[in-house]
């Protein structure tokens, strides 16, 4: 499909849909059209947004921004007591691979990026970022495992440009209220380069729970 035929497909559909996406409140919604239209995919999604932004005053990004920091201020808030895991990532852009792991390096995630990785684009802060994301959805997964309404994470990367801001929606999304710390030696960084590969199953949530309560008795 040429870039004409794809702004002229994004046209229709909005203008077509004018009155539904107005009365559309949350960017779930609006990427929720999207998807059930076709529209979602790398070439005609931001085409969508801008026909939406231009012709119904529709700004995504915006509705998006803001519904996003709402909901990491009510996590944030209910996670003031809750239990911290501690992790550490890296993404290696060099030789498209990223690591999750624990501070030992023996609970970990690793492996090179695959093709439909929805934030890795080649460059050393998506790899970081992609790392970071990954981390974040096994933090959830530990909340989900030990059935926690909320849970806390620190995260250690090697990225000084890595921002929380940028794992919002996904922390939210898992009920984790996300801290960073820049760390250049973290165990994550060699694992990128580590041969094979482990999957998120590999990791043992059991174990990084209880680290926690570990570090909880002792301080006890």
């Amino acid at each position: 499909m040429s870039s004409k035929t794809e702004w002229e497909t994004a046209e229709k559909a909005v203008d077509g849909a004018a009155d539904e996406l107005k009365a559309m409140t949350t960017h779930t919604e609006l990427y929720g059209w999207a998807k059930d239209n076709k529209l979602d995919s790398r070439a005609l999604w931001p085409k969508a947004k801008t026909v939406m932004r231009q012709r119904l005053g529709i700004d995504y990004n915006a509705i998006r921004e803001q519904v996003t920091a709402e909901r990491a201020a009510e996590v944030a808030a209910a996670a003031a007591d809750a239990p911290v895991i501690e992790l550490w990532s890296a993404g290696d852009a060099e030789v498209a691979s990223f690591a999750v792991c624990d501070a030992t390096g023996e609970q970990s995630w690793y492996g090179e990026f695959r093709s439909d990785d929805r934030i890795y684009a080649d460059d050393d802060l998506s790899a970081e970022l992609s790392a970071a994301d990954k981390a974040v959805f096994i933090a959830g997964k530990a909340r989900e495992h030990a059935d926690l309404s909320t849970i806390r994470l620190l995260l250690h990367t090697c990225h000084p440009d890595l921002d929380a801001a940028d794992l919002a929606a996904t922390a939210s999304r898992h009920r984790v209220a996300l801290e960073i710390d820049v760390d250049d030696q973290s165990p994550a960084i060699a694992l990128c380069r580590a041969p094979g590969s482990h999957g998120w199953r590999d990791i043992r949530l059991d174990v990084l729970l209880d680290a926690v309560a570990s570090e909880q008795s002792a301080a006890s």
